[in-house]
């Protein structure tokens, strides 16, 4: 199984964290694994990505060549990443802040408008938008199996001293992996 997935969006949108938790999940599930975080001078507000490359074979570089998923949260990361996406590869948009007047589509690539705010909030989780992106795209992709997945998502924030928000974290992914 290889997979290059990029989570982009500003800083504050969970990009990092989304991209993270990926990774300890393919590592907890005996992949080999590449993250790489990169953000602007501000944290919040600027352009933030995170790279996950996972592989059953150790990884021998960390550039972006192609990519097999992109997750845009914001419109610079739909048109700054979108080049890369692979034929046969997926796109997942957060309509919630690319709205529909900004036409995109790709030639052989399949492209989803999520509304992952809006799910978040309706699962009683205003900031887990990126949780929710999450859900969708273990749905779609099926790289893990959902409760594993859910059990090493909940296991982060745990470790993360967050374990508090665990229920809500539970419930924007459940969120996401039901929509559509």
């Amino acid at each position: 199984m290889e997979k290059s997935i990029v989570f982009a969006g500003f800083g504050g949108q969970g990009v990092l964290t989304a991209g993270l938790i990926v990774a300890n999940v393919a590592m907890q599930e005996g992949k080999e694994v590449l993250w790489m975080p990169a953000y602007g001078g501000q944290m919040r507000g600027g352009k933030s990505y995170s790279l996950v490359k996972i592989d059953d074979a150790p990884i021998c570089h960390p550039d972006i060549e192609e990519l097999d998923v992109l997750v845009a949260m914001n419109r610079p990361s739909l048109e700054g990443f979108s080049r890369f996406v692979k034929k046969g590869g997926l796109v997942l948009i957060n309509s919630d802040t690319v709205g529909e007047d900004v036409p995109f589509e790709m030639e052989g690539v399949q492209v989803k408008r999520i509304p992952f705010a809006t799910i978040a909030r309706g699962a009683d989780n205003a900031k887990g938008a990126n949780i929710a992106a999450l859900g969708q795209l273990l749905k779609i992709t099926g790289m893990f199996e959902p409760e594993t997945f859910k059990a090493g998502l909940l296991k982060y924030f745990e470790e993360k001293g967050k374990g508090i928000f665990a229920e809500k974290n539970a419930s924007a992914f459940e969120a996401g992996y039901q929509y559509q």
